[in-house]
Order: C-alpha cells, then structure tokens, then sequence
C-alpha cells in the first residue's frame, strides 16, 4: 500500500496516510498558453483515520527548472497556526491582535508587519497618557521608557522601522522575524491587559467564603 508521511491535525504529529485515491489531470491554462499537471489524492491517517486532500500543482515547462511543484493540503495543517492569547482587551485592539496573527498564519508577511506596527500604536494610545508623547509613533514607543527598559524599547522601535518598510516601500521582513516579533509584542498585551485581569480575578476568588464540603462517608460499626 502507498503511504505518505505528513503532519496529521488530529493526532498533533506527522503520521502516515494510507494513499485511499488519487488523479493525475492535464489541465491547459488559456492565460499562459500550456498545459499543466495537477495530481491530486485522498490521504487516510494510519493513526486516527481522518482524511485528508492533497493538491500538488506542478510548474509549466517553460518555468525555471529550479521551481518545485506546488503543495497544498486540506484542511490547512494547525501545526502552521499560532497560537493566540486571549486577553480582557478592547475590542478595536482585540480586533487588530486577531487580523495580525491570521496574517502570519497565512504569511501575507507585508500586513503582519504592519499589523505589529499598528499594535504597538495602539496599546500605547489606550494606556499611556498623551502628554507623554507626540504626534510620531517614534515618540510613542519612547514614551514607554520608564516601563521597559532600554534594550526592549529598541526591539520596539525596530519593529516599527520594519512596519514603515512594509508600508512606503513594500519591504518584506522574514516570516520567522515576525513570528518571534510576535512574541514580543504578546509580551506588551500581557503586561498591560493580563496581568492585571489574573491578579484581579485572584483577589476576587481568595476574598469569595470557602464552602465547606460535607462527608458523605457512612458510619460503620468498624469506623466506631
């Protein structure tokens, strides 16, 4: 039996897919005037037997011989989903946070880089009193010294340059950079809006009275 080695949603790790059916159809394309091959294929995990669809799409022949077909699997593998934060944030900031890491999870690596951008804007402009800073979101970042300190605020100040990069002249930042840019910016949202609701909710549950759970243990002649 024909089996492929791919990353499975629902076991959390690659496992191998029993081949259940395939095609291979030649499709002419009236754009670029040549035909092109499109294999596609039904694959079953050999662990938890879901199914998935694999499309591999290859190149037209007169593409450079160093371009690799095309794959696509469905549904999209989570292992390439971040893993998002859920903090008590303000709904236009929730709402940023949410269409940024959708971006990374499907490397529109430009709007990523300026969502992050974005975001730091819009944290400082929710917490920090605007006499602190100007009209620039250089000076917004500046106004977070104090708070962080001097190496974090470069790393701030650096993703907003990767941001104007990405907006003036359409310059595209590495996908891990923004990944791990990531990091540091959940980072913020958990020093302003986290931290905050876990130690209010703590306070909240140490004053709330104790109930006292009644035995429910029959007494027997032996416990006497």
């Amino acid at each position: 039996m024909n089996r492929v080695r791919i990353y499975c949603n629902s076991c959390g790790t690659e496992t191998w897919h029993a081949l259940a059916a395939e095609t291979r159809v030649t499709r002419y394309a009236s754009l670029w005037g040549y035909e092109q091959l499109i294999e596609a294929a039904i694959l079953q995990c050999c662990g938890c037997d879901d199914f998935s669809f694999r499309s591999i799409t290859h190149p037209f022949e007169f593409q450079d011989e160093k371009d690799k077909p095309e794959e696509q699997l469905f549904p999209d593998r989570s292992f390439k989903k971040r893993r998002r934060k859920f903090l008590p944030m303000p709904v236009h900031i929730t709402r940023l946070y949410q269409e940024t890491v959708t971006a990374h999870d499907v490397k529109l690596t430009l709007l990523a880089t300026t969502g992050l951008r974005s975001l730091i804007e819009a944290v400082v402009v929710d917490k920090i009193e605007k006499a602190k800073y100007g009209r620039t979101l250089e000076s917004k970042i500046t106004a977070l010294t104090g708070i962080f300190d001097n190496g974090i605020i470069a790393v701030l100040q650096e993703f907003r340059e990767m941001g104007n990069k990405a907006i003036h002249a359409q310059v595209e930042s590495d996908h891990l950079d923004i990944h791990r840019a990531l990091n540091v910016v959940e980072g913020l949202l958990e020093y302003f809006y986290g931290i905050a609701d876990s130690a209010d909710t703590f306070q909240k549950w140490r004053t709330k009275p104790k109930v006292k759970r009644v035995s429910t243990k029959k007494v027997t002649q032996n416990d006497v």
